[in-house]
């Protein structure tokens, strides 16, 4: 069997995605206390800051979803975490408005720092079992 082998009907439906249809709505509700806490106490720059954080490393766990069940990664992301909160107080953010645009490689760069970060615990942790040979 080949990989064109497979043909589609017009028949068959998309599966449905679940979660992933509304995945902006739920960052959204995770990361709205934070900002609402922030904009109460008078710094939302940096509310914006910390839920961008908080919505990258959402991503993250989103990319790392085959590792969801094993305790490693959680160890690993709470870590990660553990480390962002020094790092985001310690940064002298700027007084003026800064676009959302603008901070988008920041939070990139944070999200495949996290997974570099978890796949790389992964080598570690986890042996790689080779797969039975099909006859």
């Amino acid at each position: 069997m080949t990989l064109f082998d497979e043909q589609k009907t017009e028949e068959q439906e998309p599966q449905d995605q679940g979660a992933g249809k509304y995945l902006g709505v739920i960052i959204f509700v995770i990361t709205l206390p934070v900002l609402i806490f922030f904009t109460h106490i008078g710094k939302s720059d940096l509310g914006i800051d910390i839920g961008i954080c908080i919505a990258m490393n959402i991503f993250a766990i989103l990319i790392c979803s085959d590792l969801i069940g094993c305790w490693w990664f959680w160890v690993t992301d709470i870590l990660v975490l553990a480390v962002h909160v020094p790092l985001v107080l310690m940064i002298q953010w700027p007084n003026v408005w800064i676009s959302k645009f603008t901070l988008l490689p920041i939070g990139i760069a944070d999200l495949l720092i996290t997974v570099g970060i978890v796949r790389f615990v992964q080598k570690f942790i986890v042996r790689y079992v080779p797969p039975d040979e099909e006859e």
